[in-house]
């Protein structure tokens, strides 16, 4: 019995030992890397070699088939062409990622064939941790609510890794709502109106933003609307003392609050309303015009705007003060002087004018043409040879014929024109 127990305490020792003498890659922890977007991420590898073996060919990549890097006979290590400037590697065989991004995340693989033919691969998963981003709300059933309804559900949803929670702010945030971080829900029950007002929701997960990211990316805030009906009206006189004939009378009717403003109805108990009247449903008001004795009554005033009950209120004129039909008003235009053109003097004065134009144009070119007459009558000026000195005659054409031709010269005088 005892060499039986002896044989197998020295098989479990010798398997044990074989074990250990396995050639294997190695991951440090439970295989999961966390690191911040644009920070470096190391992926650790490590081995357990037999002895006298030796790493034969080594290949990393992203899966499934980014190749990322390999080394041979541990040689140098080659980095592929996409991934150059981006990886380098650490320790025995680790891999160095630098400002990683989103798409970086995914699993690793490293791939090892030892000496002695035997091989093994193992794998890492990169989480690549950022902040909250495109936070959003919304309601159910919606921001506009009434008076006492059950309920009002706002969620909050944003992106980021890990998965943000969420806190509710407000200023007329009801001390009895209900939040939860984790699924970005607010719970308003038993609506009141003092419920209306800004909702703020902020998603937090621990990561820090990059430098230039919007912080407005972490929050939203969205109104929420409660609607009531009005519970009181009150109806004001205007004039307040006594009602005289043939006078005018507005009655104004009021509500405390609502929420979308009331509308008002107008109408006379036991009775219609005086033919001669104004009503306003908007601005609440009645005028009676002329009062005449038959306006005496109760007026009711009914306001309304579709939520709840309508409320009422009531006015009563009892009496109507006689009185003399004033005498119809008159408006005298004040007087005022304004010299007025007969049509024919103006068109008189612009035919004048136009004449005068004509007349002024005329003497000009008048003048203009005596001017040039007279240049050229005095450079023709002069004194011009005859023979009617040397002949006898009567008369210039007789001398001429009997003059001699050898009349001497004339002296010519000469004039200067300036």
């Amino acid at each position: 019995m005892d060499t039986m127990r002896l044989a197998v305490v020295l098989v479990t020792i010798c398997a044990a030992g074989f074990s250990a003498a396995q050639n294997a890659i190695t991951l440090p922890d439970d295989g999961t890397t966390r690191t911040n977007l644009g920070d470096d991420s190391i992926l650790e590898y490590g081995y357990t070699t037999s002895e006298g073996s030796t790493m034969l060919f080594e290949v990393w990549k992203k899966m499934p088939s980014s190749g990322i890097a390999n080394k041979a006979n541990n040689g140098s290590f080659n980095i592929f062409a996409a991934w150059r400037g981006r990886a380098e590697p650490v320790g025995e065989a680790s891999l160095k990622l630098f400002s990683v991004t989103k798409d970086d995340a995914g699993q690793y693989q490293l791939s090892t064939t030892f000496s002695d033919g035997t091989s093994d691969s193992k794998e890492r998963t990169l989480i690549v941790q950022f902040a909250p981003e495109d936070t959003t709300v919304t309601a159910t059933p919606g921001l506009i609510a009434k008076e006492n309804d059950a309920q009002v559900v706002l969620t909050c949803q944003a992106g980021g890794i890990p998965a943000p929670t969420y806190t509710w702010t407000g200023p007329n945030l009801p001390s009895d709502a209900a939040q939860d971080p984790n699924t970005g829900t607010l719970t308003i029950t038993n609506i009141q109106r003092g419920a209306a007002g800004q909702y703020t929701c902020t998603a937090d997960n621990g990561t820090p933003q990059l430098p230039g990211d919007d912080p407005n990316a972490l929050t939203n805030s969205v109104n929420l609307q409660v609607q009531y009906g009005p519970s009181s009206a009150t109806i004001t006189r205007d004039p307040a003392d006594t009602v005289v004939q043939w006078s005018t009378v507005t009655l104004s009717c009021a509500v405390d609050t609502a929420n979308p403003p009331a509308t008002y109805t107008w109408s006379r108990v036991n009775g219609s309303l005086p033919t001669n009247t104004d009503e306003d449903k908007v601005a609440g008001t009645l005028r009676l015009k002329s009062v005449q004795p038959d306006a005496v009554g109760t007026y009711q005033c009914s306001a309304s705007n579709g939520i709840g009950d309508p409320v009422m209120a009531m006015h009563v004129i009892d009496q109507v003060e006689e009185a003399t039909k004033p005498p119809p008003t008159t408006t005298t235009k004040p007087v005022t002087t304004e010299k007025v053109v007969p049509p024919q003097a103006q068109e008189g004065s612009a035919d004048g004018a136009v004449i005068a134009g004509v007349v002024a144009v005329l003497v000009f070119v008048i003048l203009v043409a005596a001017f040039m007459l007279g240049r050229y009558l005095a450079r023709h000026k002069g004194d011009y040879k005859t023979n009617e000195e040397k002949g006898d005659g009567e008369d210039a054409d007789t001398a001429l014929q009997n003059g001699d031709p050898n009349h001497p010269a004339v002296k010519k005088n000469k004039e200067w024109f300036i």
